[in-house]
């Protein structure tokens, strides 16, 4: 029993050796590796590290050996290779919805997935802002139901949540029953594309203001949903209120414009400045950009927003001498 005891202990001894130390450009001598388990306090022969070396093979813990002067033993297809590493870390250090404990243990846990030397290049901390609203780990308790009942093929019950003024965030109004499609980030929040059981329509929900979500017994209902069509027009996820707009914007807005129209809209130099044409969602968001720029975009249509932002949102010059610069 010791002896199989011992062999175990070389072969994982050997393996962390490898995967710890080792890649193509770092290998490491069968000398090296004999020095090194004696210094974990093995006493092995070489016969006995090549078939530790056979074993790895066979059972997908792939090494592979260089000949040459600078040659040796090193690992080969590691779960996952510095690029991956190097994405995956970015994509953690970005993730707005983590506690901080948990970001710091996931970012020291890639790192460990390759050599010692490659784990400096990790350290690529973001700044993010302070997290306002619920907190991140409630958020994916949440997150964890709705994947449950989209895995399930199950509805979801819940309630909906809205801030009171003293009394902050509360449950309000009575419970919904809905049916999940997707998931959709948007604007660093997540939103639940679902299918509502009592109105029998799609409604979109904001996963941080959700209460009690429960996985119910019943059946998902409602068709299948395409989140496209949701989040490929700007300014909002609500395809009805999706319009194609024209606009005529100054020059030096041009890059402002590609970040927030997207390849899909069309620009055309003109005397009068930039004419765009663009689908947009015209919602709070869309005014609010517009009212934020209104010295450098006008809108020329439809004739009915055009109208609606003249009336109600445009800014009015101020003084006779005022005007508007495009």
């Amino acid at each position: 029993m010791g002896k199989h005891s011992d062999q175990r202990d070389r072969t994982l001894c050997l393996t962390r050796i490898l995967y710890q130390q080792t890649d193509e450009h770092h290998p490491l001598t069968m000398q090296q590796l004999l020095h090194q388990l004696a210094q974990a306090g093995m006493t092995v022969e070489r016969k006995s590290v090549y078939r530790d070396l056979a074993a790895m093979n066979k059972w997908g813990f792939s090494v592979a050996f260089r000949p040459g002067k600078q040659g040796g033993w090193y690992a080969v297809r590691r779960p996952l290779d510095p690029q991956q590493v190097q994405a995956a870390v970015d994509a953690v250090g970005a993730y707005p919805w983590l506690p901080e404990g948990l970001r710091a243990s996931l970012l020291d846990r890639l790192a460990a997935l390759c050599p010692r030397w490659q784990r400096g290049q990790f350290h690529r901390p973001v700044s993010l802002p302070p997290h306002r609203g619920r907190d991140p780990e409630t958020v994916r308790r949440v997150l964890d139901r709705i994947y449950g009942a989209l895995q399930s093929r199950r509805a979801l019950s819940f309630r909906q949540m809205d801030y009171v003024p003293g009394r902050g965030w509360q449950a309000a109004g009575p419970a919904c029953v809905v049916s999940p499609k997707e998931v959709l980030w948007f604007q660093e929040q997540y939103h639940l594309l679902g299918w509502d059981h009592r109105d029998r329509c799609l409604g979109l929900y904001r996963v941080d203001r959700l209460e009690e979500p429960t996985v119910t017994g019943l059946p998902a209902q409602g068709p299948a949903a395409e989140s496209g069509a949701y989040l490929r027009t700007p300014f909002g996820l609500e395809p009805r209120r999706r319009e194609r707009v024209q606009l005529r914007c100054a020059p030096a807005l041009a890059a402002e414009l590609t970040d927030r129209l997207g390849s899909g809209a069309a620009m055309q130099q003109s005397e009068d400045g930039l004419l765009v044409s663009a689908e947009v969602i015209v919602g709070p968001a869309f005014w609010g950009w517009l009212t934020a720029h209104a010295d450098q975009v006008t809108l020329t249509g439809p004739a009915w927003a055009a109208a609606l932002w003249q009336s109600r949102y445009c800014p009015r010059p101020q003084g006779r001498g005022a005007r508007r610069v495009i």
